[in-house]
């Protein structure tokens, strides 16, 4: 079946609008019917251009897909950063608090030199972390449309994704030594440092697309 025309279109919203149809509710069905987002909403605005004799006025486009991108990507490298150096320091003062004669003895290095990379990659990415989420969220503050920003979405299920994935793995793991007798204080502890940072940062995350959610029926 051929698609149909924008003259289709006009009269389905028409029609729609003068049996009290919602614009939300136009737009989601005719999106799923595979019209695309923006001619929808243009449709939409003829019509009340139309209606008022009035065109809209244009205003201050403040989408900036490049500056999102590089905030959202610069957010989530540091995030990937500081908690892979936090779970180390974890590992590394698991292995010294809770020593095992069997294992491997790490050629007599002190803590404070095994774990001095970590700990200067933490003091300097999760700072700079802080510093990227507030500028982040003053944005989204000022200008609530960014909540919307596909780059955000896709990012953010992307670091939901890798979290998700991590806490399973931490599971499967655990179940694994468990099945085998393997398991020990040291190996414990691991698992829960794993499971605390993983689930924190996937909780966080889904936290914030529910916030989007939220965004949308404050702004209706």
């Amino acid at each position: 079946m051929a698609p149909n025309s924008s003259e289709d279109l006009n009269k389905f919203i028409a029609a729609a609008k003068e049996r009290g149809a919602s614009d939300e509710s136009l737009a989601a069905i005719l999106e799923n019917a595979g019209w695309p987002k923006a001619e929808i909403w243009r449709a939409i605005a003829a019509r009340y251009e139309s209606l008022s004799g009035i065109a809209i006025p244009a205003g201050k486009k403040t989408t900036t897909p490049a500056k999102d991108a590089f905030l959202y990507l610069l957010s989530f490298s540091t995030l990937a950063t500081w908690t892979i150096s936090l779970g180390s320091i974890c590992y590394s003062l698991i292995d010294e608090w809770i020593r095992d004669p069997l294992a491997r003895s790490d050629y007599g290095l002190s803590l404070s030199y095994q774990i001095s990379t970590q700990l200067a990659c933490l003091l300097v990415t999760f700072p700079l972390y802080l510093f990227v989420m507030r500028v982040i969220l003053s944005e989204v503050k000022r200008e609530p449309e960014k909540l919307e920003s596909g780059v955000r979405k896709w990012l953010t299920y992307i670091a939901l994704l890798i979290a998700a994935g991590l806490m399973i793995g931490d599971v499967v793991t655990f179940l694994a030594f468990y099945l085998r007798g393997d398991l020990t204080s040291r190996f414990i502890a691991k698992v829960v440092v794993t499971l605390l940072i993983s689930s924190g940062v996937f909780w966080y995350y889904r936290g914030s697309l529910g916030d989007t959610h939220k965004g949308k029926i404050d702004a209706h």
